[in-house]
């Protein structure tokens, strides 16, 4: 009866340790995005948050991270500074994420970065969109960017340019940080590669009225225009300088999406117009990230989401943090991705990135041309 007695006690003492083993590796991790979701930058911010949420299905499908499922808040910022740092110190107190994802908007980082936001929370944040180096540099040690540079996209737009025998050029730019500090860099840069710049006009943050500059910009006697504009504004500049029967060749950044210049200018218009990438296209799988990409937006995102580069940005800003997660403990601290996120060296099938000299992961850069399909070629 006594040894009865202790073999009960025995199995009940590991089946204790069993389910407290179970609660100990079967957690949740939470991570959030705040970004715009309404406002003029709806396109984006809408588009990072489906394929975050499908590299978020993926990863769950997969068995979690380290025994742990992960978990996705969203919270809108409207595309307002001031909302954008309200609304992560509320989410950050109310939800404890691990990490924020997919920043977007350069007033509203610049806010964050004089604000000292994220030194306050000391939570990291991975994708950080524009990539305007005012905002890198030094930017906050919080912030890992995991594309290239803004001043990378201009500096291989005017090196094709100058290639193809182009050798004077307008800009146009955003009259907000993203836009006046590309147009100093470009200043700088073509300048080395002996292209004059024409002329240079200034428009408000988020204008789409092009009109009152097309004549001047005509009359600058430039080869081409090259546009460093959010996306509603690149796509209404290009469909207005095709509306008006200018042909200039007409150079734009990855922030400006294809759809949204098909749009608004038609496919015959829109063919030709030159866009930098700072990712694989997602129309091409000929790399290992865009073909485990465009699975996961198959299995995992509503029917008939799109697959763009905007889509690709948010799975890939994910898939890094992911990456970095993976060599945290089981019971993950914002601290403690930031340590693993500094030391990641990672290559997600033909896209390498590497923070260990820094908080910028990679340096890729194509051009992309539209074609009369309404694609995207390189």
């Amino acid at each position: 009866m006594r040894s009865f007695k202790l073999r009960v006690h025995a199995t009940l003492v590991l089946l204790c340790f069993y389910v407290a083993g179970q609660t100990a590796t079967a957690g949740e991790v939470v991570v959030a995005h705040v970004g715009p979701f309404s406002g003029p930058l709806a396109v984006n911010g809408l588009a990072n948050l489906e394929g975050t949420k499908a590299c978020i299905s993926e990863a769950n499908a997969d068995g979690g991270i380290n025994g742990n499922t992960l978990r996705l808040v969203q919270r809108d910022d409207e595309y307002k500074p001031e909302k954008t740092i309200a609304v992560m110190r509320d989410v950050a107190a109310s939800e404890k994420p691990v990490a924020f994802l997919n920043l977007l908007g350069s007033a509203n980082v610049a806010a964050l970065i004089k604000d000292s936001t994220l030194e306050s929370l000391k939570v990291p944040v991975v994708g950080v969109t524009p990539g305007a180096d005012v905002l890198r540099s030094p930017g906050s040690p919080w912030m890992f960017h995991t594309h290239a540079s803004d001043n990378a996209q201009l500096a291989r737009i005017v090196q094709h340019l100058s290639m193809i025998g182009i050798k004077r050029i307008a800009v146009v730019y955003q009259d907000i940080p993203f836009g006046r500090g590309g147009l100093e860099f470009i200043q700088g840069v073509a300048q080395k590669a002996s292209v004059t710049i024409t002329k240079n006009v200034a428009v408000p943050s988020a204008g789409e009225d092009f009109i009152a500059i097309i004549s001047d910009l005509r009359q600058s006697n430039a080869q081409a225009y090259v546009m460093i504009l959010v996306p509603n504004s690149g796509a209404a500049f290009a469909a207005q300088i095709r509306d008006a029967g200018d042909a200039t060749p007409v150079y734009g950044m990855s922030y400006v999406p294809v759809q949204g210049v098909v749009d608004k200018a038609g496919n015959a218009a829109a063919a030709g117009i030159g866009l930098a990438q700072v990712t694989p296209n997602t129309d091409s799988t000929s790399s290992a990230l865009i073909r485990r990409f465009r699975a996961a937006m198959e299995h995992h995102a509503p029917k008939d989401t799109a697959r763009t580069q905007l889509h690709l940005i948010g799975y890939l800003n994910c898939r890094v943090l992911v990456e970095g997660l993976r060599q945290t403990d089981r019971a993950p601290t914002p601290e403690g991705l930031r340590r693993a996120l500094q030391k990641l060296r990672v290559d997600l099938g033909g896209y390498t990135v590497d923070f260990a000299g820094g908080n910028v992961g990679s340096r890729y850069v194509d051009i992309g041309v539209v074609t009369r399909g309404g694609r995207l070629q390189y």
